[in-house]
């Protein structure tokens, strides 16, 4: 049996799918700038685009990203990039988001500038204390100013800048609405005892209750330290809102603490939070709710990818729910 690929050798291999001609991007980085490329790099990060760090001529610093998804979500994007950065969240510009055509295949270019700085996660890794310590401290700050802006409806936004569903109850049940789908990709793919899927599945209907929330805001979708840049001791940008929704602010939370906890404890996000309202009595019990759901979707998103990376902690978070669960009774 063939070894299972690194993260970075599947990464490589996905992103090696993608060859958008040189002319073409050149093409479209001359109409969103007025100057031809001088220097591209590709960058091998993320599942859903081809990207490149690119630099023209004048000196612009660009960010091009293409996607082959129909749903690309770039002028969602776009408009949630605006919206946080009138709230006070330091975000790029777009330059251009069009729809181009080579070989017989669409493919939809994004062009953005490039916020300076480095992520947050490179930082850490590098062990550089002296910017990091004051950013980590304004985390929370920059993600509740991005929770101030009001969405209307649930769900991954659409051009119209609205959320695709109507209730925040349609999220938190998803998977109990796929129930075939994510019996077959425990099974199948990463053999999760059937019990588990089951008692998990009843947790999440059982606490509808707490599904009750109306006031929809902006949410990253994927906040996380390879998303925040830092520059000198404050963070300086965050990116890549492609997963931006109309939610309840605690997806957020618990994306970071199912993450990136170990690089940075969700504590001190909540520290820093403008409102501390948020955190109810009932918040910890639907913090432990939406992390079973999120260990549960990404069963099946990583199934349909045949992606085997991460998948033990997606298993584990699940586990570290029904032991909540179970612990409450």
């Amino acid at each position: 049996m063939a070894d299972t690929p690194t993260l970075y050798d599947w990464l490589q291999a996905r992103h090696n799918q993608w060859n958008t001609p040189a002319g073409l991007i050149n093409k479209y980085v001359r109409q969103a700038t007025g100057s031809a490329i001088a220097q591209a790099s590709r960058v091998v990060l993320g599942l859903d685009n081809e990207v490149y760090d690119v630099t023209t001529v004048n000196h612009h610093q660009l960010i091009v990203r293409i996607s082959r998804k129909e749903n690309h979500r770039f002028e969602a994007e776009h408009w949630a990039l605006n919206a946080a950065r009138l709230a006070g969240v330091p975000t790029p510009h777009v330059l251009l988001i069009e729809q181009a055509e080579y070989d017989d295949m669409t493919v939809m270019f994004c062009i953005e500038e490039k916020v300076p700085g480095k992520p947050l996660d490179v930082l850490l890794k590098e062990e550089i204390t002296s910017d990091v310590s004051k950013a980590i401290n304004q985390i929370g700050e920059i993600l509740g100013r991005l929770h101030s802006v009001r969405i209307d409806g649930f769900g991954y936004l659409q051009p119209d800048t609205k959320g695709q569903q109507t209730s925040f109850a349609e999220i938190m049940l998803m998977a109990n609405e796929r129930e075939a789908e994510l019996y077959e990709a425990a099974s199948l793919f990463w053999n999760v005892p059937a019990q588990k899927i089951m008692t998990s599945l009843e947790v999440l209907d059982t606490h509808r209750e707490l599904y009750e929330f109306h006031t929809p805001v902006l949410v990253h979708g994927d906040f996380g330290p390879q998303h925040i840049l830092v520059e000198d001791d404050h963070i300086s940008g965050v990116i890549d809102m492609q997963d931006c929704s109309g939610n309840h602010p605690v997806i957020d939370f618990v994306n970071w603490d199912a993450y990136y906890s170990k690089l940075v404890p969700t504590s001190k996000l909540v520290a820093s939070y403008g409102n501390q309202g948020v955190f109810t009595e009932s918040y910890d019990t639907l913090f432990h709710l939406v992390l079973l759901r999120e260990a549960l979707i990404m069963l099946m998103v990583n199934a349909a990818r045949q992606n085997p990376h991460g998948v033990q902690g997606f298993i584990t978070e699940m586990e570290r729910a029904l032991k909540y669960f179970a612990n409450s009774r």
